[in-house]
């Protein structure tokens, strides 16, 4: 139990730096404008992609972390 709460912390927070430096969002925008190009509606979405990529990293990062422990702990009870 404390080894999967710990690398599924230790994962979502790795993954998130990793998706912040990496997958680079700027956002997209919709600027509806009016006959004098004066904009009337301004439109944010989210993009759909970036928020797999980012999850699909945490995801990673957590099993990564959990396998990474699990050898550890496997080696040292060889050695002991």
């Amino acid at each position: 139990m404390k080894k999967s709460v710990i690398s599924l912390v230790g994962g979502i927070i790795l993954g998130l730096i990793i998706s912040y430096y990496t997958l680079e969002y700027n956002g997209w925008k919709y600027i509806y404008g009016d006959e004098n190009g004066d904009p009337y509606l301004i439109i944010n979405e989210l993009d759909v992609d970036l928020l797999m990529n980012g999850l699909l990293i945490v995801i990673g990062m957590s099993a990564l972390i959990y396998l990474i422990w699990t050898l550890i702990e496997r080696i040292s009870e060889r050695i002991n």
